[in-house]
């Protein structure tokens, strides 16, 4: 059964590289768990008995299936949603475009409906009728729906937050690189739908990395050469230029965190942290928490020839501290205050407040979160907005 999956893989990669791009950097793995197909992200499972029914065309077209419910996140997505409706809803976000493309044909009883072309499974999941209503399209019928597994970490536990932000900006960081393969051999008609449905979905080129490298490059290749991106670092959802030797820099990053510090954005810029700190491999990383004073400070030191960063292990350690306003000059007194080597700081802020700091003699990068056109960093150092 093996060779069925191997020889779809191939017309995949013969018809559509975007597509087989994303097949390529998943395991397949025979179960019978599924009766069709599933995924949680990391493998592709299919029943054997079940794609023994099926034409080569068709298997090629649910692989096709299954590595865009990768692409849109749909295994970290469901947040308790109920698993038969979402993994209708997840199917419904997709099938358009594959049906869209001309390229490929999606077994009898695929889930198809108009209405829910260019909509998020979310919101799908959202306008979908009850079960068994005459407006369900599924009523009546024996739908063909694959499966969407919950991602889960290396022991089988559910993720958190932080783990889900970072697999998402691997999934990012993986589309991107699927998009440039598409590059190479030209654009369809398929990949204007495909493009609709990931901007739809929110997964965006990482372009502010693209913004952060050259930011590194301009003002750390005193200490360590740089060359184009390290592909080996590519799953962990940064774009940044590899190091040719050990660098020596000491990186600073702060951590704005004024107002409401919900989950979901601590386990963000947990994830954003821990990626640049993977990609810049410096010698040592401060990490100050501030809202309207320094709240604390996390230390990390890594010796040289000691091995690669395991900042993520890191990261999940870290509490960040506050929740009250907006100050920034606490930080660079600190800073001054203690007398810190400083190479250059990595400022992370929703961008709501005013800055009023001379500027100090090390590089500073505002990461915000948003676009705010009052935020006055522009008086020094540089900024970008981040997703």
């Amino acid at each position: 059964m093996g060779n069925l999956i191997a020889r779809a893989k191939s017309m995949l990669l013969v018809r559509h590289a975007f597509f087989a791009s994303l097949a390529l950097n998943l395991e397949y793995i025979e179960t019978e768990e599924t009766e069709t197909m599933a995924t949680d992200g990391k493998a592709i499972y299919y029943n054997p008995a079940w794609v023994a029914t099926l034409e080569l065309i068709e298997i090629m077209s649910v692989i096709a299936h299954e590595v865009l419910h990768v692409a849109f996140c749909h295994h970290l997505r469901r947040n308790g949603r109920d698993q038969a409706r979402w993994n209708k809803a997840c199917d419904y976000a997709i099938n358009w475009i594959l049906v869209a493309s001309g390229v490929f044909r999606l077994p009898e009883g695929g889930l198809f409906d108009e209405q829910y072309k260019g909509m998020t499974a979310e919101q799908i999941y959202n306008k979908m009728p009850p079960e068994n209503e005459e407006d369900d399209p599924s009523a009546g019928s024996d739908p063909l729906v694959g499966e969407v597994w919950d991602a889960t970490n290396d022991e089988g536990e559910p993720l958190t937050e932080s783990e889900k932000a970072s697999e998402e900006m691997k999934a990012q960081a993986t589309v991107s690189e699927a998009m440039d393969a598409e590059k190479q051999v030209g654009l369809g008609e398929v990949d204007a739908a495909v493009k609709e449905a990931l901007d739809v979905n929110k997964i965006d080129e990482v372009a502010w990395y693209e913004q952060l490298a050259q930011w590194a490059t301009q003002y750390i290749t005193s200490r360590s050469s740089f060359n184009t991106p390290d592909r080996r670092l590519l799953h962990t959802g940064h774009i940044l230029p590899a190091a040719t030797r050990e660098p020596k820099f000491n990186l600073l990053i702060a951590w704005d965190t004024s107002g409401s510090l919900t989950e979901e954005i601590t386990g963000m810029v947990k994830a954003h942290i821990s990626n640049i700190v993977q990609a810049l491999n410096p010698s040592s990383v401060e990490i100050i928490y501030c809202d309207t004073r320094v709240r604390g400070v996390d230390s990390f030191t890594r010796c040289a020839g000691s091995g690669p960063w395991e900042m993520e292990v890191e990261m999940q350690k870290v509490q960040p501290l506050g929740g009250g306003g907006t100050r920034f000059d606490p930080v660079f007194r600190h800073i001054e205050d203690n007398d810190m080597e400083v190479d250059c700081l990595v400022y992370f802020t929703d961008g709501i407040g005013q800055v009023n700091v001379t500027e100090p003699d090390y590089p500073v990068l505002w990461a915000t979160t948003q676009t705010t056109p009052d935020f006055s960093a522009g008086e020094f150092g540089d900024s970008v907005t981040i997703k």
